[in-house]
């Protein structure tokens, strides 16, 4: 049996493929409870860098401080290291470095939706179906709350000029607000990273 695709039918088909491609990609995106928004790379690759160094020294933290920033910097950084050298860049001390990098942390709630798409306007838990099931029940209870986040900025800058490179925003769920869970921040540091180019 031959199938006859025609040029004409190929381009009607792409977007349908392209629209479905990009919904998928979504969807896995929101439910990883990370969600990475980049700003286009050409500025940061048109340099042709591959060194770099910390722009600032880690946050000291003192034995009664509650700033998570402090919390979370050892693993910010160790999870930053080790993709940059993945992907073929190299740290050096900051009077080599051709960019450096300064990352800043904050936490935040919101009502069950990434910050991107999250507003007050949007009320939870809600269901238009009046026999709904008890997991239907502690699910709309569970992402009805407010929910903490970890949001951090990844920014890179010019050693010389100051000017910005590239930067990135990653927002993730928080699940345990009393410890830093080291595997999640390496998860959204490598999909905030997903789209650096590797070093020239």
């Amino acid at each position: 049996m031959r199938i006859n695709i025609s040029p004409g039918s190929v381009y009607r088909l792409f977007p349908k493929l392209l629209l479905a491609l990009l919904l998928a990609t979504g969807l896995l995106s929101a439910c990883s409870g990370i969600e990475v928004l980049p700003e286009d790379t050409q500025t940061f690759e048109a340099t042709g860098f591959s060194s770099y160094a910390w722009r600032s020294d880690p946050p000291s933290q003192s034995d009664r401080s509650r700033d998570r920033l402090p919390q979370s910097s050892a693993a910010i950084r160790a999870s930053f290291e080790q993709k940059m050298s993945q992907l073929g860049y190299r740290r050096v001390d900051k009077a080599e470095a051709e960019f450096l990098v300064e990352y800043m942390a904050s936490t935040g709630y919101n009502e069950g939706q990434m910050p991107r798409v999250s507003s007050n306007t949007v009320l939870y838990p809600s269901s238009v179906n009046r026999q709904i099931d008890g997991a239907s029940v502690d699910n709309a209870y569970a992402f009805g709350g407010a929910v903490e986040t970890g949001v951090f900025m990844l920014v890179f800058v010019d050693a010389n000029t100051t000017d910005v490179l590239w930067r990135v925003q990653i927002s993730m769920v928080v699940e345990d607000s009393n410890t830093v869970d080291v595997k999640a921040v390496g998860k959204a540091i490598r999909q905030g990273l997903a789209t650096l180019p590797a070093a020239p």
